[in-house]
């Protein structure tokens, strides 16, 4: 086991394609994505690869941010068991020795055996859900607000918005105004506004990515960070920010859509979801370790 670094990301592409055919993993961004979240990430410290006679088996990056419940660390292994379950513990151990509250892993559903034997604990399930951008539904616009985006929604408006929108979701983690639009494009990336006074209500953020050899059809449009302020909810606010989403993606060029929810989302947003259209492709588990 050794540090990774930049120049293994075509053979780290290879080892994570391995992981989706074999359901360890849901997908796998394409390597300019990749190259782009790992612009800043610090390979010495925070990941480790495993070779057997030159060829790359095994590998663990650790990523971390601050949130209420302390550090967060999200534990990114792969590799076929033995070298999984090596790997997943090498990184909750860096996570507890760097002063983390909580390390996540995600895996695929009924694929994390082992995993509780080094102290992690399933704690919930974590859904992906699909359709097609075929005969999208038609939804009214809500009484009293109005939809805009990035082209006329001014800077540090987003910033505020997200973190008080998601601040009572589970495992919350603070994010700033280049990591929630950063290189989006700005008219995917939407705000909903109360008709009088312009005062932020709800949010979605869009973009359109090709997975490659993913079974979707390609492009896909991937819907995220859906959310309506507490005061704002059960309006309606988040089908129409979503069908409208789903619109731009479609005119931006994608042929299918995904987004991510919590399965056991408080406010039951997958009913939601499938009222517009979206069904469950796959399920993902999430474990975690927490140190006091």
């Amino acid at each position: 086991m050794r540090p990774g670094t930049a120049d293994d990301l075509p053979r780290l592409m290879r080892l994570w394609k391995a992981e989706v055919a074999a359901g360890r993993q849901d997908m796998l961004p394409n390597e300019r994505t990749l190259r782009r979240m790992l612009a800043r990430f610090d390979w010495e410290a925070k990941s480790r690869v495993v070779e057997d006679d030159g060829r790359m088996v095994g590998s663990v990056l650790v990523m971390s941010r601050p949130s209420p419940d302390g550090i967060l660390t999200n534990v990114y292994a792969a590799g076929e068991s033995e070298v999984f379950l090596a790997a997943v513990e090498w990184g909750v151990r860096l996570s507890r020795a760097a002063g983390a509250s909580v390390a996540q892993v995600f895996v695929g559903k009924g694929q994390g055996d082992g995993l509780g034997a080094i102290g992690l604990t399933l704690v919930r399930p974590w859904l992906r859900m699909d359709r097609n951008l075929d005969r999208l539904p038609e939804v009214a616009a809500v009484p009293g607000y109005m939809l805009a985006d990035a082209t006329t929604v001014p800077g540090g408006s987003w910033e505020r918005m997200f973190n008080r929108t998601f601040a009572d979701h589970w495992r919350f983690a603070p994010r700033g105004e280049g990591e929630i639009i950063g290189d989006h494009a700005p008219e995917l990336c939407l705000m909903a506004l109360t008709s009088t006074g312009g005062s932020p209500s709800g949010i979605t953020i869009g973009e359109v990515e090709d997975y490659g050899d993913d079974p979707r059809p390609q492009p896909v449009g991937l819907v995220s960070s859906v959310g309506t302020l507490p005061e704002h909810r059960r309006r309606g606010l988040a089908t129409w920010l979503v069908v409208e989403m789903l619109r731009r993606l479609r005119d931006a060029g994608a042929r299918s859509a995904s987004l991510y929810v919590d399965g056991q989302s408080p406010m039951k947003a997958y009913d939601v979801y499938r009222k517009i259209g979206f069904e469950v492709a796959t399920e993902a588990e999430v474990w975690e370790a927490t140190f006091s």
